[in-house]
């Protein structure tokens, strides 16, 4: 008994020990929920005296089932552990169905149809009724309507659309029925109905115990009960605020339909943390704690308080997959590498957000997974395979028939195997019963078919009729899987199949390989004494009063496509690689829920993505947010992009908005002292780096504070640099135009003095449209800040006392004026000229040169400060004032970083083109004032609006209007 309560606290060993009939435990996030169920068995069976084979525990996945299994035998044996009737609902429920099903009228040799052959049933069927309704959407509501427990789904009054939905659920019964396969769903159903209408299959039961609570749905809770109708004895664990799987049906009323079920319920409360420190609890619990109608539960933290939630905002999604990654290298080399790639985690609401983050990191260099890739049984080749196996376990499988008649290719199209089918359908029969007749010629067939598709159905036949002779020799020798899988590759060529299909992928090899791996699996299973074992483990105790049926060696092929329908996952496979190479794990928070990891960035925390835009329930997205936070051990990153994936504005997400939450978070990344970082190994429970290691990772980083991107969300001012003219030359510091207006002033008869005309005429590129959508973001951010300081210098201003005439700065009065010596004319130039300018401006640029010009004008040296400028958004109403003096210190503020002329240069003729010879200019008159030394006249290249109001007058039309387009023609008659 002490060796099953070590390490359990109070609330725990409450819960092991209760003798309450009926127990529910509440365990919240990381509060050792699976040690306590898995200590609560193994106290029934040792202190309680219930034998294990009497004992139901059911899960959700099959990974927390080998989980729970492995701790049980480490408490009770493995003689003991074994006979436990432990698994998934669907294991537990189709090993009632292999060994009671005749009795609801289920043949021995039932298939279970995989989602492939689902949706092809469907699409077959949406296709022949003429619905409009799409196979995702028919899987989800038949999913949904057997979820609750009633297919027949008795409405009295129905609308059109649904009474085409009827005909379609019916349709599709119809099909399975005659393909001789249950879906997911059908499995538990039909094991309900067997529970109830042969309640004595489960006389036997005296304990049932059930994990994850909160994700059953109706038809589960169901069996649940039906497995206790004899006892009433049942354990449950969950936890309602992780209640995320309402769109898979799951109810979460559930708990409270049990309490009233059974009203001498005991309920105890599992409230220490072992997961998270104690600051992301804390945010965690203030989020969860929004929702008003949820009962209070406390959460106490076990480990030290630690470094606060991060809450960053960037300016786009694709900076905060560049953020992100930038994190990651910070933290790991902060950390002395103590950090692990496989340390990280970056969970996602929905997949299609995780785009941007797997570019950044591949652009990094950094390994990364994906949880719920390609899985291993939805492999092309493993598929051709698995579904040989199936067809020759049962021929009347329809759906397999025909995804694997022309593989490979037997010269029989699309065309002939849909009439084929059109063709069983109307006869009554199964299309391999078909398929058989024709042949063997025993048949003929209303298909017309020709020598190669005669020749093609003959071949198919043998294979098939080859490996079902194998089976039938399984009850003289021994039986082996592998030795059929032999048989189908010999016969089809499987390895010339996949060499020449897949040859210009040049994947052959490891797709060959995908099919060694399972011919490894099936070895597995047929291995001496393994056979029995497998028998044992699905068997079920003898009830009197009730038939079992018996087993064969036939039916070793049963159980290995039974566990291949319900394990067909590459989670395994995919997490062993993941321990041999440490990656970033990149996955959806429904996926990661029940998993852990020290550092954790839950990206894209707006409005839209969650709460989701489609999500009808917001609970259930606030409790998904909870369940995201609390996968954090030691650092959890939340981030806001301004602007999403589409670039349209976000706003920060409603969860995290709510009074009082700023205090949970950081703006930014954590500074990584050193007792900070004893204190992330504390909670690890890792060693702490060397100090002589730590300063020499620190120093290979460029920075080593997360103070790139600006804490408001704004670019970065290097990436503002970066738009320099449309990237057309060298970029430089300042926030420069990437279009550039031209003002120009043509010929007197046709002006465009006031049109403005970008650069970049014609078609603009979605990049070029971006950039200057942020230019003008940018010029209102300036904008704003030059108001605010011109509203404070307002606010200065009329706090001084009043009573005189404010003087302009730099400007005299008029009485200060009359008092100045008098200077000749003469003397006033020589100052001038004597007077050492304020700042110097650059050299003239030669005219041929344009591009340099440009690109230089507007920059002076480093050294200078550009002075501040608030563009005019409103039109002027009245004579600007100009400033004609300035002192030397505004002359160095000013920093020459603008250069004013009178108007843009103008339009050049077309016949200064370059490679055409222009004639020699006229000459110039001396202009009339004449010219000091180291003066330059002023002088125009254009006509100027002075020049306008000096010339002759325009000759007057006479009443006759002018026209760009000639003379009207003359009317006639």
């Amino acid at each position: 008994m002490d060796h099953i309560l070590q390490g359990l606290n109070a609330a725990q060993r409450t819960a092991v020990v209760s003798e309450a009939s009926v127990l529910q435990v509440l365990a919240p996030p990381g509060s050792g929920k699976t040690k306590t169920l898995t200590a609560r068995v193994a106290h029934l069976i040792s202190e309680r005296g219930l034998q294990p084979w009497n004992i139901v525990v059911c899960t959700f996945t099959v990974k927390a089932a080998k989980e729970m299994k492995e701790r049980i035998t480490k408490f009770v044996g493995r003689d003991l552990s074994r006979q436990l009737k432990l698994g998934t609902f669907h294991s537990v429920a189709l090993c009632y169905l292999k060994v009671y099903g005749q009795h609801i009228g289920l043949p021995r040799d039932f298939g279970i149809a995989d989602a492939n052959d689902c949706k092809a049933i469907l699409n077959r069927l949406i296709k022949q009724l003429g619905m409009g309704i799409t196979v995702g959407q028919a899987v989800g509501r038949i999913s949904q309507r057997k979820a609750k427990g009633d297919p027949a789904d008795g409405k009295t009054k129905k609308s059109v659309e649904q009474q085409e939905f009827d005909l379609l659920f019916a349709e599709y019964e119809a099909s399975l029925l005659a393909s001789n396969l249950l879906d997911y769903d059908d499995i538990l159903l039909r094991c309900s109905a067997l529970l109830k209408s042969s309640p004595h299959c489960v006389s036997n039961v005296q304990a049932v115990l059930i994990d994850e609570f909160q994700d059953t749905n109706n038809i589960q809770y169901d069996l649940m009960s039906l497995f206790a109708q004899y006892q009433n004895v049942i354990t449950i664990v969950g936890d309602p605020d992780q209640s995320i799987y309402g769109f898979r049906n799951a109810e979460i009323k559930n708990l409270s339909r049990m309490r009233t079920q059974w009203p001498d319920t005991l309920t105890i409360n599992l409230e220490e943390n072992y997961r998270s420190s104690g600051a992301i609890l804390s945010a965690a619990q203030n989020i969860i704690e929004q929702d008003e109608a949820r009962p209070p539960k406390k959460l106490q933290a076990t480990h030290s308080i630690g470094l606060r939630p991060v809450l960053r905002k960037l300016p786009s999604a694709k900076a905060e997959a560049q953020w992100l990654v930038s994190e990651i290298k910070r933290v790991q080399s902060l950390s002395g590498n103590m950090m692990m790639g496989s340390d990280f985690a970056v969970l996602l609401r929905s997949a299609a957000l995780s785009r941007e983050i797997e570019t950044a990191l591949g652009n990094a260099g950094i390994a990364y997974r994906m949880v719920g890739g390609t899985r291993f049984y939805d492999r092309a080749e493993i598929k051709l395979v698995v579904d040989y196996l199936r067809v020759i376990h049962s021929p009347a499988n329809t759906e397999a028939v025909e995804r694997i008649l022309n593989v490979p290719s037997r010269k029989i199209g699309e065309k002939t195997i849909k009439e084929l089918r059109e063709e069983a359908q109307f006869k009554g029969v199964s299309l391999w019963s078909l398929i058989l007749g024709v042949a063997q010629g025993r048949h003929s067939s209303t298909t017309k078919l020709t020598a190669p598709n005669r020749s093609g159905l003959a071949n198919f036949v043998d294979v098939i009729l080859s490996g079902h002779k194998k089976v039938e020799s399984w009850d003289k020798e021994q039986p082996s899987i592998v030795d059929l899988i032999n048989v189908i590759s010999r016969k089809i060529q499987l390895q010339s199949y996949l060499r020449s299909k897949y040859a210009a992928e040049m994947s052959y090899e490891a797709r060959w390989t995908n099919v060694e791996e399972l011919m490894a699996q099936a070895a597995e299973l047929t291995q001496p004494g393994m056979l029995q074992e497998l028998v044992e483990l699905d068997a079920l105790p003898v009830v009197e009063e009730i038939e079992q049926r018996s087993e064969s060696d036939q039916d070793v092929l049963s159980v290995f496509l039974a566990n291949i329908a319900l394990t067909a996952s590459a989670e395994r496979a995919a997490d062993e690689e993941g321990e041999k190479v440490q990656q970033v794990t990149i996955s959806t928070i429904h996926a990661a829920k029940g998993l852990e990891w020290p550092v954790v960035f839950i990206p894209a925390c707006y409005d839209g993505s969650i709460p989701h835009s489609r999500a009808d329930d917001h609970d259930e997205e606030r409790r998904l947010l909870y369940v995201g936070m609390t996968r954090a051990q030691a650092l959890l990153y939340l981030s806001c992009p301004i602007k999403d994936t589409q670039r349209q504005e976000t706003n920060l997400s409603t969860f995290l908005v709510h009074k009082g939450m700023s205090r949970y978070f950081e703006e930014h990344g954590p500074s990584m002292s050193l007792s900070a970082l004893n204190g992330l190994c504390i909670t690890l429970g890792r060693e702490c780096p060397m100090e002589t290691k730590l300063a020499e990772l620190k120093a290979t980083l460029e920075r080593d504070e997360d103070n790139y991107w600006p804490l408001n969300g704004e670019e970065p001012f290097e990436e503002l640099a970066k738009w320099d003219y449309a990237r057309s030359g060298p970029s430089y510091i300042g926030f420069v135009s990437s279009r550039t207006s031209v003002t120009t002033t043509m010929q007197q008869s046709f002006s465009t003095a006031n049109a403005t005309i970008p650069v970049q005429a014609g078609f603009q590129s979605v990049s070029a449209r971006y950039d200057e959508l942020m230019e003008q973001a940018q010029i209102k951010r300036l904008e704003q800040r030059a108001a605010e300081q011109e509203k404070k210098v307002q606010q200065k201003t009329e706090q001084q006392p009043k009573g005189g005439k404010r003087q302009i700065e730099g400007q005299g009065n008029i009485a200060s004026f009359f008092k100045k010596p008098c200077l000749s004319p003469e003397r006033d130039v020589e100052a001038a000229l004597s007077e050492k300018p304020a700042f110097s401006r650059p050299a003239l640029q030669p005219l041929e040169n344009t591009q340099e010009l440009r690109l230089t004008a507007g920059f002076m040296t480093a050294s200078q400060k550009m002075r501040p400028y608030k563009p005019r958004s409103t039109p002027m109403l009245s004579k600007p004032t100009i400033s004609r003096s300035t002192s030397r210190e505004n002359a160095e503020n000013a920093g020459g970083n603008y250069i004013f002329l009178s108007s843009s240069p103008p339009q050049p003729d077309p016949e200064d083109e370059p490679g055409i010879e222009k004639p020699p200019p006229a000459p110039r008159r001396s202009p009339a004032v004449p010219a000091s030394n180291g003066f330059r006249p002023a002088s125009t290249f254009h006509t100027t609006s002075m020049q306008q109001q000096s010339s002759a007058p325009v000759r007057k039309t006479l009443g006759v209007k002018r026209s760009m387009n000639g003379w009207p023609p003359p009317k006639r008659g």
